[in-house]
C-alpha cells in the first residue's frame, strides 16, 4: 500500500454541460481534493494524538480499555474509533455507516494478526514478513461464542508490558458484481479498518527505529527527549557570601569568586546537561565552541586569580539562567513544519498497556504544525543558543569609565540590561531577547554599551525617564577609575536623576573597623553588579585599586560611627498572638456584627516609655493602625508604627521566622515600655518590656536571659543613627493571604493524624494529663508525661510556693510533633502521600520548626516568684522547655500533677 501522499495530484480538470465523464476524470478531482485535505492537515494542524486514546485495563487483564481520541496520520488520515451502526440504513442508502459518538471501546480478546491486506511496509522486518504482532477485538454480545483463533486477553502473556497501536488498514477491494449492500457495475471499494494492536517493545522499537534499529519514524524520534530531559540537572550558581575574615584581603576576596567559578565539577555538568540539550536538535557545531569558550574563561590559576573574576561570575550565573531558559523549551519543542510522511502513515502508538508515569513512552505526541507554535519555541530556543554562544564569545572587559544603567531584579535575562562585560554587537543584542527580537525591537535594549542601540534619548540615557518597571541599576566600569572619580560621578548621578540608593566606597586595610560591624549586622551582602533601588552598594578597594561590589537591600550607614557603641537585639513575646492579629484584620472581610461596632484599628496605649530613666513621652500615646494595613502586613506594620511614632526611641522589629518581637538598642542602657492593647477593650493586660524580661499586670509573664548594664542618659542622636541604619521600614509580612490555603491544609492533617497507623495508639487533641502518659519523649527510657512531671517536680523543688504549673501550646491544641514522628519522618522525607510526612513538611514552612515540640510550662501563681531560684531549673531544660510566670484566662491548658 503506497502512502496517499507520496505522490499528490497538482491539477484537475473541470467539466462542461453534456460532458461524458471518464473514471480518470472523477478520480482525478477526488484525489486532487483528498490530497489538499490531507496536506491541510499536517501543514497547517499538526500530526500525532490529539487528545484521547488512552489506555487502561483492570486488575485481571482481562479487559483493555481505550477512550475515544482524534490522532493524525503523518499522511494525513485523521484517526478516530469508530463502530458499525444501523445496518438497514446501510442497505438502503448503500453506504457502510459508523458511528464515533461514544466514551470508549473495551476489548476483551485477541488474535494472532498476520494478514495485513494493506500491506503496511513499518510492520515488516528485512525479510518482509510482518512482525509478530496480536489484534485486539471489542467486547462481544453476552453469550456470543469466540471465533476461531480468537481468545480471552487473560491467556494473554505478560500482556501489560505489550505496546498498543492503532493501524488505519487501509487498501481497495477488487469489484464485484455483487455485495451485501447493492448488485450493480463498480469500480473497487475502497477500504478503512481501524485495527487495534499490540506488539512487544522489542518489535515496537523495530516499527519505531530504535535501540539499534533502522529508522523508520523519524519524527518520534527526533522529540522522544523526556528520558534525556528527565535527567537533566537542576544547576544553580552557589551564592558568594563575604565575612569580615573572608575580605581582609585582595586575594581573599578574589578566592571568593575563584571558588565558584574555579568549580571543576560544577563545569562538568555544566558541560555535560548542556550538550545534552543542544546535541539532540542538531547544534553540535555551536556546542563545540560554547564548550571550548567555558573551558578557556572558567579554567583560572589559583595563584593568578584575574582582576575581573567577579564579572566572570556574573557571566557564569547569566550561562545558567539561559541554560534554565533552554531546559524548559527541550521539552516543549514539539513543532514540525514540513513531518516525514513516512513516519507513521497510517499507525498511531497509543503507549505500553501498562505504564503508570506521567509520560508514556511508546506513545506518539501531538505534533504540531508550525502554524499552532504560538510561542515559536523553535526560534525561542535558535535564539537561546545564539545568546549563549554570543555572550561566551563576547566576554571582554574594556571599559575605563563607571555609568549606571537601569535594569530589573526578576524576570529571565533577556528582560534586564545587557551587561558592561559583553561586546554588544547587533549579533548578540538580537540573541539577547527573544521577545523584543521577535517585534524587530532588539535595538531597544538597554545596556553599558549604546553603539549599536537605537538612537534614541530614552534607549541610550534612560536615567532621566521614567523607569517604573525597572528596580534595579547596574553600576558597571569602575575597575580603572579612580576613588575619587568614582564618589563623585555617583554622588552626581544620585542628584541629577533622583536614583534611590546609597554607596559607601570601603578600604580593606583603612576602614577594617566599619566593615566588621557592617558585616557582622548585615547578612544579605550579594555581588550583582549593582544595587536594588532602595538599597546600599559597598564598593570595596585596597588603595587606589577597585576590588569588586557587593549590594545589600536596605540602607546602611557604615560611615555614621555605630562601631564605637554595641548593640543588643532582645527577643521577646509581642502582647498579641499572630492568630488573634490574623482574626482581627480578617473580620474586615466578615459579616458585620449586629451587637456591635466591629474594630478597624489595631489600638495600643504606649502607657510608659523611657530610656536609662528619661521619660520619652509624658502622656499615655495612642497608636492606632488601620486593620486594612495589618491584614496585609501584620506585625510588620505595628513595628514600623512604632518605630516611626519614636524615631529617638527602641528600635522594634518582628521576626516571622521566630514569631518573635526583636527590640535593639545600645548594650548598656535600660528601659520601660509599658504597653496595653485596647481594640476591643480598655481592660486588657498592661504588659512592661524591661532588659530583664516581660511583665503582665505587674506579675513576671516571661524571663529571658537578657543582660544590659547602666548608662547614665538616653542619647537621642544614636538612636535616630540606629533607626536610620536597621529600621525596616517597608518591611512585608511575606505575602499575607499566601498561607490561607496551608493553614486549612493544617488542620485537616491535624485530624488525619489521629488515624495514623503509626501513632493511632498516641492521644492527637489531649485533655487530660493521663493521655500524656505513653507518648514516647526524645528520651527512649521516657514518656512525654514523666518528662513533664519531673520538670514540675524540679520547679517545685527550686521555690516550694510553686504549685500551679501547666502544659499548654502545641501539646494542648493538636500541634505537636514526638520523637517517634520526627524518626518515622527521617526514613520517608521523600513521601507526599503519608500524612506524618506531609504535616511536618507544613509545620517547617508555617512554624519553621522541623524539632520534636517543645512544652510550653506556665507557672500560675498568686505570689511574686523569684526568678533566680528557678533559674537552675530554666537552663536545665531550655532545650525542651519555654516556661512562662502566668496562665492567659483563654486556652486549652492541663494542670501538672507535682
Amino acid at each position: 500500500m503506497a502512502t496517499k501522499l507520496t505522490t499528490i495530484t497538482g491539477h484537475y480538470h473541470s467539466y462542461v454541460e453534456d460532458q461524458v465523464l471518464t473514471h480518470y476524470q472523477l478520480n482525478e478531482t477526488i484525489d486532487y481534493f483528498d490530497d489538499q485535505n490531507r496536506l491541510d492537515r499536517i501543514s497547517l494542524t499538526g500530526t500525532g494524538i490529539v487528545c484521547g486514546f488512552q489506555l487502561s485495563a483492570n486488575a485481571d487483564y482481562s479487559t483493555v480499555t481505550i477512550t475515544q481520541g482524534t490522532g493524525i496520520t503523518t499522511d494525513g488520515d485523521l484517526i478516530k474509533l469508530k463502530k458499525e451502526t444501523d445496518k438497514p440504513l446501510s442497505i438502503l442508502l448503500k453506504q457502510k455507516l459508523f458511528t464515533v459518538d461514544f466514551a470508549k471501546i473495551d476489548y476483551k480478546s485477541y488474535r494472532l494478526f498476520d494478514n495485513d491486506k494493506g500491506k503496511y511496509l513499518p510492520f515488516k522486518d528485512i525479510n518482509n514478513v510482518i512482525l509478530p504482532m496480536w489484534e485486539l477485538l471489542p467486547e462481544k454480545p453476552l453469550g456470543t461464542p469466540l471465533e476461531s483463533g480468537e481468545s480471552l486477553l487473560t491467556s494473554f502473556v505478560n500482556l501489560k508490558d505489550h505496546v498498543v497501536i492503532l493501524y488505519l488498514e487501509n487498501y481497495t477491494k477488487d469489484a464485484s458484481l455483487c455485495d451485501e449492500i447493492d448488485c450493480s457495475n463498480k469500480g473497487g471499494e475502497e477500504i478503512f479498518n481501524i485495527r487495534v494492536l499490540v506488539v512487544s517493545q522489542a518489535n515496537a522499537n523495530s516499527i519505531i527505529g530504535k535501540n539499534g534499529f533502522p529508522e523508520k519514524d523519524s519524527l518520534y524520534n527526533k522529540y522522544d527527549v523526556f528520558q534525556k530531559y528527565s535527567q537533566l540537572d537542576e544547576l544553580g550558581v552557589k551564592k558568594v557570601i563575604p565575612t569580615f575574615n573572608s575580605t581582609s584581603t585582595t586575594n581573599q576576596i578574589k578566592q571568593l569568586f575563584n571558588t565558584v567559578v574555579n568549580d571543576n565539577s560544577f563545569r562538568i555538568d555544566l558541560i555535560a546537561n548542556l550538550s545534552t540539550v543542544l546535541s539532540s536538535f542538531g547544534y553540535s557545531a555551536p556546542l563545540l565552541s560554547i564548550v571550548n569558550r567555558i573551558n578557556i574563561l572558567f579554567t583560572i590559576d589559583p595563584n593568578n586569580i584575574p582582576a575581573d573574576i567577579h564579572y566572570r561570575y556574573d557571566l557564569l550565573k547569566d550561562i545558567v539562567a539561559t541554560y534554565k531558559e533552554l531546559k524548559d523549551l527541550f521539552i516543549q519543542l514539539k513543532s514540525e513544519c514540513n513531518p516525514s510522511i513516512t513516519s507513521f502513515p497510517k499507525h498511531l502508538l497509543l503507549g505500553v498497556v501498562t505504564d503508570n508515569s506521567r509520560f508514556k513512552n511508546y506513545r506518539h505526541q501531538f505534533y504540531k504544525a508550525s502554524l499552532l507554535d504560538q510561542n515559536k519555541t523553535f526560534s525561542n530556543f535558535d535564539s537561546l543558543v545564539r545568546r549563549l554562544k554570543g555572550i561566551l564569545d563576547n566576554y571582554l572587559i574594556t571599559a575605563n569609565s563607571i555609568k549606571i544603567t537601569p535594569s530589573k531584579t526578576m524576570g529571565k535575562l533577556g528582560a534586564k540590561s545587557v551587561p558592561y562585560y559583553y561586546n554588544v554587537d547587533d549579533n548578540l543584542l538580537h540573541a539577547w531577547d527573544f521577545e523584543k527580537s521577535n517585534l524587530y525591537i532588539h535595538q531597544t535594549n538597554f545596556s553599558y554599551h549604546t553603539t549599536n542601540l537605537l538612537n534614541n534619548d530614552y534607549i541610550k540615557a534612560p536615567l532621566g525617564y521614567c523607569i517604573d518597571d525597572y528596580d534595579f541599576y547596574r553600576i558597571e566600569g569602575y575597575l580603572n577609575d579612580s576613588v575619587d572619580d568614582v564618589k563623585t560621578f555617583l554622588n552626581a548621578k544620585k542628584i541629577e536623576y533622583g536614583l534611590d540608593f546609597d554607596f559607601y566606597i570601603l578600604d580593606i586595610v583603612e576602614n577594617a573597623a566599619d566593615l566588621k560591624v557592617l558585616f557582622n549586622t548585615n547578612y544579605s551582602f550579594e555581588h550583582k553588579a549593582g544595587v536594588k533601588k532602595g538599597g546600599t552598594l559597598l564598593l570595596l578597594k585596597s588603595g587606589a585599586t577597585f576590588i569588586t561590589d557587593f549590594a545589600i537591600e536596605g540602607k546602611i550607614s557604615p560611615d555614621s560611627g555605630l562601631g564605637c557603641c554595641a548593640i543588643t537585639e532582645c527577643m521577646y513575646p509581642w502582647i498579641s498572638s499572630l492568630k488573634y492579629i490574623n482574626n482581627l484584620s480578617r473580620s474586615l472581610k466578615g459579616t458585620p456584627s449586629n451587637i456591635k461596632a466591629m474594630p478597624t484599628h489595631y489600638i495600643l496605649n504606649v502607657r510608659k516609655y523611657s530610656i536609662n530613666g528619661v521619660n520619652l513621652i509624658t502622656a499615655p500615646v495612642i497608636v492606632r493602625i488601620p486593620l486594612t494595613d495589618v491584614f496585609l502586613r501584620r506585625l510588620h506594620v505595628v513595628m514600623q508604627t512604632l518605630n516611626t511614632q519614636f524615631p529617638t526611641g527602641l528600635l522594634f522589629d518582628f521576626i516571622e521566622e521566630q514569631k518573635k518581637l526583636k527590640i535593639m538598642k545600645l548594650d548598656k542602657d535600660k528601659f520601660e515600655f509599658e504597653v496595653q492593647d485596647i481594640t476591643q477593650k480598655s481592660t486588657s493586660p498592661v504588659y512592661k518590656f524591661t532588659e530583664t524580661g516581660v511583665t503582665r499586670n505587674g506579675r513576671i509573664y516571661r524571663a529571658e536571659g537578657i543582660t544590659c548594664s547602666v548608662l547614665n542618659a538616653h542619647n537621642q542622636n544614636i538612636y535616630r543613627k540606629i533607626h536610620s541604619n536597621y529600621d525596616p521600614i517597608n518591611k512585608d509580612d511575606d505575602d499575607f493571604g499566601r498561607f490561607d490555603e496551608d493553614w486549612r491544609k493544617w488542620e485537616i492533617l491535624k485530624k488525619r493524624l489521629i488515624r495514623h497507623t503509626a501513632i493511632a495508639n498516641y492521644r492527637r487533641f489531649i485533655d487530660n494529663f493521663e493521655h500524656f502518659e505513653n507518648i514516647p519523649s526524645v528520651d527512649v527510657n521516657k514518656s512525654v508525661g514523666l518528662e513533664l512531671r519531673e520538670i514540675a517536680r524540679a520547679l517545685r523543688a527550686a521555690d516550694t510556693r510553686v504549685t500551679d504549673i501547666y502544659i499548654g501550646g502545641d501539646w494542648t491544641n493538636g500541634n505537636w510533633v514526638n520523637s517517634t514522628m520526627c524518626n518515622y519522618y527521617s526514613t520517608m522525607p521523600w513521601s507526599t502521600n503519608d500524612d506524618i510526612v506531609l504535616f511536618i513538611n507544613l509545620r517547617k514552612k508555617l512554624h519553621n520548626e522541623d524539632r520534636v515540640s517543645k512544652y510550653m510550662i506556665h507557672i500560675n501563681n498568686n505570689i511574686n516568684i523569684n526568678v533566680s531560684q528557678l533559674a537552675g531549673v530554666i537552663s536545665l531544660y531550655s532545650k525542651k522547655a519555654e516556661f512562662y510566670f502566668q496562665k492567659p484566662t483563654e486556652g486549652n491548658f492541663i494542670q501538672i500533677p507535682v
